[in-house]
């Protein structure tokens, strides 16, 4: 903002219409759009006048620009219409994106996805995964046996097994390797 040596403080402090003003560039800025706009619906008009007089029409020229710039105004606002940004997940791809998905699809790439996430950090795995295999294991308990793990605790031991028992009690202190869950998981699966 360049001032010259005789401004005084208060146009400084108002900023005082100069040249490099901000206030004064969108003032221009639509007054060079609004030319523009109307120059390029004069030139379709002419160029439209032009060629229906060649074909033997005799259309008014006010007429022909008034149809002109509603042409070049719908085209300047629809280019300034924009679809509305794709979701979060929409650049992303994994290997099971061209296969025609359904929510069992869906739900193993999400244990995946929070698998990958907890595959180092034993705090993650137990906040994330552990209290989620919980729930499972207790729904099985619930509906196969009639068992509530947290009223009926040594009835659902015997039945859930030591290894599964002792993997819902106690917090990991690193998470299983692949094989390990695996087997944790034939074990949930015979309950």
């Amino acid at each position: 903002m360049s001032q010259d040596a005789n401004s005084s403080i208060d146009d400084l402090f108002s900023g005082g219409g100069g040249a490099d003003d901000p206030a004064a560039r969108p003032a221009s800025k639509t007054r060079v759009v609004a030319i523009r706009t109307l120059l390029l619906a004069a030139c379709l008009a002419g160029f439209a006048w032009a060629g229906l007089t060649m074909s033997g029409y005799a259309v008014p020229v006010p007429f022909l620009f008034l149809v002109a710039l509603v042409l070049v105004l719908l085209g300047t606002y629809a280019s300034g219409v924009r679809p509305p940004p794709p979701p979060r997940a929409a650049g992303r791809h994994g290997p099971l994106d061209d296969v025609v998905t359904d929510g069992v699809v869906h739900v193993m790439k999400r244990w995946q996805t929070r698998l990958d996430w907890c595959q180092t950090d034993a705090g993650a795995f137990s906040r994330k995964i552990q209290p989620q295999l919980a729930e499972i294991i207790d729904e099985r308990l619930r509906q196969r046996h009639g068992i509530i793990r947290s009223t009926e605790p040594h009835r659902a031991a015997r039945v859930v097994g030591e290894p599964l028992w002792t993997f819902l009690t106690t917090p990991v202190k690193r998470p299983p390797s692949p094989r390990e869950l695996a087997n944790l998981i034939d074990q949930m699966e015979k309950i």
